[in-house]
């Protein structure tokens, strides 16, 4: 994805790869991990970040072991960073790769030009840099 896309599509999230404006990430990971890629994108020139599909692409969902309650990852921007970013948040209706119907939690993440975004935890820092979000 070379630029932000309107498009919300698992399987094109499942097959897209990662770049400067879109990630994905497990339902495993907690809302520290989550908020640095949200940071990065707000530092930057916004992007995707869908939750629920691994790094391979494989879609696992809300209903995976150990995934965290999708809550966690609704509120993280107005939890885990300061100031909070523009988010705007769409669950879809997924087939998971267990074949259970499922959903993912796409968060599109505004550009934040007037002011620094950072992590509440530790006030980090994060600017997304190519295909990844850096400490």
């Amino acid at each position: 994805m070379e630029q932000l896309t309107d498009r919300n599509s698992p399987e094109f999230f499942a097959t897209e790869n990662e770049s400067y404006y879109f990630d994905r990430k497990s339902a495993r990971k907690d809302a520290r991990e989550i908020a640095r890629h949200i940071s990065a994108f707000a530092n930057a020139a916004g992007g995707k970040l869908v939750i629920g599909i691994e790094d391979d692409g494989e879609i696992t969902g809300f209903k995976r072991d150990k995934a965290r309650n999708i809550d966690e990852f609704r509120q993280a921007a107005i939890l885990d960073c300061i100031p909070s970013p523009q988010i705007a948040l769409a669950e879809l209706p997924v087939i998971n790769s267990k074949g259970e119907d499922d959903f993912v939690l796409v968060m599109n993440i505004s550009a934040s030009p007037d002011r620094v975004i950072r992590r509440r935890s530790d006030n980090a820092v994060f600017l997304r840099q190519n295909d990844h979000s850096p400490d």
